[in-house]
């Protein structure tokens, strides 16, 4: 059996072999912020439209018990029109 020879490393390709890494790292970074960022602009519009969404839901609801109110009242009115007869 042979005995393999152990291969030194250098200093500088210790050093070029780790920028690589950290340029790869950088650019998944990078990748992921980018995408945070989308993510944030995103969900803004999304509670943009949400708070609309429940601002109507409000509005109809208000709308809503105030016709329930008059229709009450109408019915009333014609209940009292319909007894003079």
């Amino acid at each position: 059996m042979k005995k393999q020879k152990k291969k030194k490393m250098t200093i500088d390709a210790l050093a070029r072999m780790m920028q690589g890494e950290f340029t790869g790292v950088n650019k998944r970074l990078g990748d992921l912020e980018a995408d945070i960022k989308e993510i944030k602009e995103n969900s803004s519009e999304l509670f943009a439209k949400l708070d609309e969404f429940i601002s109507l839901y409000r509005d109809t609801k208000q709308e809503l018990a105030s016709l329930s109110k008059q229709l009450r009242r109408v019915e009333e009115r014609l209940a009292q029109l319909e007894g003079k007869t």
